[in-house]
C-alpha cells in the first residue's frame, strides 16, 4: 500500500533491517545518525580479552600553523614541455649551487585560431592578443631551447611547439569541448597540448604577447555597439612582458581597488589609467604601459590620450565615466599601513582521516614582487562544496566557510545526511583552532581574525579578489561575518545537561558518538551508577544499551 500511494519508478528493494544493524544507505536517511566510518571510529578487539569488544576513537588534530607558515617559493611552477622546463617562457638560469644547468628559450613564431561554429578559422596576425570571454581560441606556439643559456648559439636545440586551447569564462560547456577537440585537428605535428582558462594563464603563455594581451568581455560580434566605446579594464602582472588586461562586465566605482590599476576608455581616444593608493610600482609601470598598447589597438584614426590618475585626487570629468557617477567604494586612502605581501591561500580538508591543507599558489608569482590579486573568487566557489579556506590578507585573517549545495551541476537533487554534516562540523573546528594558531604566530602584524559565510562576504573580503560577481545557487540568508575567537567559544563548551545532550541534533560541536562524555562528572554518576572510565571499561554493546535507555545514541 505503501508503495502504491505515490508514483514511483518500475523497479524497487524491499529490505529488512534489524536494530543495530543498519548499513550506511539506510542510516545516510536520517540527519543525526552518525556515520561510525565518517567519524574516524575503529572498532578492535582486546587481544587479552577475544570475547570482549571495544570502540577506540581517533581524534584529527588541527594543522600545523608553523608549517603553513613557512615562506612560500618565489620561483612559479614551471611550465614542462617535453620533458623540458620553459621557466616563464624564456628558460631556466643556470643555478650551480643546487646542480641546475640552465637553458635559454626563444619564441620563434606564434600563430592563433578561433573556434567557430563546427570548425576554425585564421585569426588576423594584426588582432594577436585579442581574446574574448565568450570564445575558445587555438594558439601554437614555436619556439626553440639553446642548452647553456647561449641564445646566440641557434645551433643547440631544435625548433618544437606547443598547442594552447584557451577558453574564456562565458563559454559554454559543448564550445570548451570543442575547442579541446579542434585542437586535436589542428595539431598534425603531436605537439603538447595545454588547456587554458581564462585568468589563470601560466607565465609562459603570456610572455607570448608580450604585455600586450587584452581579454575582452563577450564575442567579437558584441563588439560593433556603441557602448563598447566605454569599457573598464584591470591590470593584472608581475613582469611587465607578462602583463594583461581583463575587461570588467560592469563600470562602476565599486569595480575599483586601491591595491590595483585599472584602465577607463571614455570615448575612442580618451583612456585613463587609474592607480590605487596601494598599488606597487610594477602595478604601475605595466599598466601604464599595457594602456598606450591597447589605445594603439583600438584606436583607428585619431591620436589617443592616455592620462594617469592618482586615487584622491580624480575629477568630475573621470567620475562621469562610471555608471551612477562617484559612488562609495572600499578605498584604502585613510589607511597609512603598507600592504607590501602577497595574500595567501589555505584549502583545509580531511584526507584518509588526517586533516590536512593544501596551498593555491599563484602560478605567475615573480621573485620580490607583492602580488595585489594572486587569487580569483573561482578558487572559493569552484571548490568542492561545502569547503574550507584560510585566507591571510596580511592584516587580517579570514575563515571562508562554504555552503551546502542541493543540486549537482546536471540538476539533481541533493540530500544532505546527518554523517556528512557532523564530519563538516568537525573539520570547521578544526579549522577555526588552525586558524587561531596560525594568527598567533604572526606577533609583528597581529591580524584580525574574522569568519565570513559564502554569499554573505563583506566588502573589504570582496576587494580582496580582482573582480566579484555573485554567485548562482549560493544561499543569500547566511549570517555575516563574525569574530573568530566568538565563533570558537560554540565549540569550547565541554560539559551540557542531559536535557541538551538529547536534543535534535545535539549541541553544535559534540560527538554523537560519545554524548555520554559531555555529562558532568555528578550528573555522569547519578545516570549511570558508574564513573566515565568505569563506563569505557564496559563492553561496547554494554555501552550502546546504556545510552539508549537515557536517549543518548
Amino acid at each position: 500500500q505503501i508503495w502504491d500511494s505515490r508514483p514511483r519508478p518500475s523497479w524497487g528493494i524491499f529490505q529488512r533491517i534489524a536494530g543495530g544493524l543498519e548499513h550506511s544507505l539506510f542510516r545516510e536517511k536520517f540527519k543525526d545518525w552518525p556515520d561510525v566510518n565518517a567519524l574516524n571510529v575503529l572498532k578492535v578487539k582486546n587481544p587479552c580479552a577475544p570475547k570482549k569488544d571495544t570502540i577506540t576513537f581517533v581524534d584529527m588534530e588541527p594543522c600545523d600553523a608553523e608549517q603553513m607558515r613557512a615562506p612560500l617559493s618565489e620561483t612559479p611552477a614551471g611550465l614542462v614541455l617535453e620533458m623540458t622546463d620553459v621557466g616563464r617562457g624564456d628558460g631556466v638560469p643556470t643555478d650551480l649551487f643546487k646542480d641546475i644547468f640552465g637553458h635559454d628559450v626563444e619564441t620563434r613564431s606564434v600563430e592563433m585560431w578561433r573556434i567557430t561554429d563546427n570548425s576554425y578559422e585564421e585569426y588576423p596576425k594584426d588582432l594577436y592578443g585579442e581574446l574574448y570571454s565568450g570564445e575558445s581560441f587555438i594558439i601554437r606556439w614555436a619556439y626553440r631551447v639553446m642548452q647553456g643559456g647561449k641564445k646566440q648559439d641557434h645551433d643547440t636545440g631544435r625548433d618544437r611547439a606547443a598547442f594552447f586551447f584557451w577558453q574564456g569564462a562565458d563559454c559554454s560547456i559543448k564550445e570548451k569541448g570543442k575547442s579541446a577537440f579542434l585542437t586535436v585537428r589542428v595539431d598534425s605535428e603531436r605537439a603538447p597540448q595545454i588547456q587554458l582558462d581564462q585568468s589563470t594563464e601560466p607565465p609562459a603563455f603570456l610572455q607570448i604577447f608580450d604585455g600586450s594581451m587584452v581579454t575582452f568581455k563577450g564575442k567579437i560580434s558584441d563588439q560593433g555597439s556603441a557602448d563598447k566605446r566605454r569599457r573598464m579594464f584591470l591590470y593584472r602582472g608581475e613582469v611587465e612582458k607578462e602583463g594583461s588586461l581583463t575587461e570588467l562586465p560592469n563600470i562602476t566605482s565599486s569595480s575599483l581597488r586601491s591595491r590595483g590599476s585599472f584602465i577607463i576608455q571614455d570615448g575612442e581616444t580618451m583612456f585613463y589609467v587609474w592607480h590605487g593608493c596601494k598599488s606597487r610600482a610594477h602595478t604601475v609601470a605595466g599598466s601604464f604601459s599595457a594602456a598606450n598598447k591597447l589605445a594603439q589597438r583600438v584606436t583607428c584614426n585619431d591620436k589617443p590620450t592616455v592620462l594617469e590618475v592618482q586615487e584622491g585626487s580624480e575629477g568630475k570629468q573621470f567620475w562621469k565615466c562610471f555608471d551612477g557617477g562617484k559612488q562609495d567604494y572600499f578605498s584604502l586612502l585613510e589607511d597609512d599601513r603598507k600592504y607590501a605581501k602577497s595574500l595567501r591561500l589555505f584549502n583545509l580538508y580531511e584526507d584518509l582521516k588526517q586533516f590536512c591543507y593544501k596551498e593555491i599558489e599563484y602560478n605567475a608569482r615573480a621573485p620580490k614582487v607583492a602580488a595585489p590579486y594572486p587569487f580569483l573568487q573561482s578558487d572559493l566557489y569552484e571548490a568542492e562544496q561545502p569547503a574550507l579556506f584560510i585566507l591571510d590578507s596580511i592584516y587580517t585573517v579570514y575563515v571562508w566557510k562554504g555552503w551546502w549545495p542541493t543540486h549537482t551541476p546536471d540538476g539533481e537533487v541533493l540530500a544532505n545526511t546527518g554523517s556528512a554534516e557532523t564530519d563538516f562540523v568537525e573539520r570547521y573546528k578544526l579549522t577555526l583552532h588552525t586558524a587561531l594558531a596560525y594568527s598567533e604566530l604572526d606577533t609583528k602584524e597581529k591580524p584580525n581574525m574574522v569568519v565570513v559565510n559564502a554569499g554573505a562576504e563583506p566588502t573589504e573580503f570582496k576587494c580582496l579578489f580582482p573582480w566579484w560577481r555573485d554567485w548562482q545557487d549560493v544561499p543569500s540568508d547566511l549570517p555575516g561575518p563574525t569574530p573568530l575567537d566568538q565563533e570558537l567559544k560554540r565549540f569550547l563548551q565541554t560539559e551540557f545537561t542531559l536535557k541538551e545532550l538529547q536534543a535534535k541534533p545535539p549541541p553544535v560541536g559534540c560527538d554523537p558518538l560519545r554524548l555520554e562524555q559531555y555529562l558532568s562528572v555528578t550528573e555522569f554518576m547519578a545516570i549511570f551508577n558508574m564513573n566515565k572510565k568505569e563506563f569505557l571499561d564496559l563492553q561496547a554493546w554494554k555501552q550502546r544499551k546504556l545510552k539508549q535507555v537515557h536517549d543518548l545514541f
